[in-house]
């Protein structure tokens, strides 16, 4: 099931898997923005073949997600 989460204005859906063959956990998901008046959408992935639990797969790929926009918004 896909997650939603805001972070400085912007929305970051994400949704987490455990790939059957690996075991591992894997977060996939996109960072909603606004930009010079226009609506964007960034798709990203999390590692792979990384995480052991979902919940690692989730605070990375937040993290990630988050350093991306604040990397954006410091230019």
């Amino acid at each position: 099931m896909a997650e939603a989460h805001q972070y400085r204005g912007h929305t970051i859906r994400f949704a987490v898997q455990r790939s059957p063959i690996t075991l591992y956990w894997r977060a996939r998901g996109t960072i909603e923005y606004t930009e010079a008046g226009r609506f964007w959408t960034f798709i990203m992935s999390g590692a792979s073949d990384t995480f052991t639990t979902e919940a690692e797969a989730k605070l990375s790929f937040l993290q990630q997600a988050e350093k991306w926009i604040d990397d954006r918004l410091d230019l």
